[in-house]
C-alpha cells in the first residue's frame, strides 16, 4: 500500500492545496472502487460487503477457506500490532480479509490501478498545460 505523500508525488499534485490533493485522491479511490466492483457478480458484492461491514462469521469462513495461514503472515501481524491497546482500531482480520478478498477477486488489480492512475495523471496534465 502506498502512503499519501508518495501518491501525491506520483500523481504530480504536490503543488496543489491540501484540499485539492484530497479531492484528486478521492477521485482516484472512487475510480478504483468502481473498477474493482464493476466486474463482480451480485454474490461477490454481497460477500465483500459482509466482510467490510464486519460480519465476523463471513470473515472467519472466508479466511479459513481462502487463506488459512493468514495469522502467520507479516501483513496480518502488522495490522494486528497494537490492536489490543486501541479499542477503536478496526479488527485486523477484517482489514486483512478485505484486502485479501480484493486481491483474490481482482487478479489484475495492480494493472487496473496503474491504468487508472495513468488516466488520472493525463487528465490532470490537461489542466496544467
Amino acid at each position: 500500500m502506498m502512503n499519501t505523500e508518495d501518491l501525491i508525488v506520483e500523481l504530480g499534485i504536490e503543488r496543489l492545496t491540501p484540499a485539492q490533493q484530497q479531492s484528486v485522491i478521492d477521485e482516484l479511490n472512487m475510480r478504483v472502487g468502481e473498477a474493482v466492483l464493476g466486474g463482480l457478480s451480485a454474490d461477490q458484492v454481497k460477500e465483500y460487503e459482509a466482510i467490510i461491514n464486519g460480519h465476523q462469521e463471513v470473515i472467519s469462513a472466508w479466511l479459513k477457506a481462502n487463506d488459512p495461514g493468514y495469522a502467520d503472515t507479516v501483513a496480518y501481524q502488522q495490522l494486528a500490532q497494537g490492536f489490543e491497546d486501541d479499542p477503536d482500531k478496526v479488527p485486523a482480520d477484517k482489514v486483512y480479509a478485505s484486502m485479501a478478498w480484493i486481491e483474490k477477486n481482482n487478479p489484475n488489480l495492480s494493472q487496473t490501478i496503474a491504468g487508472i492512475k495513468a488516466d488520472l495523471k493525463a487528465s490532470l496534465a490537461q489542466y496544467r498545460a
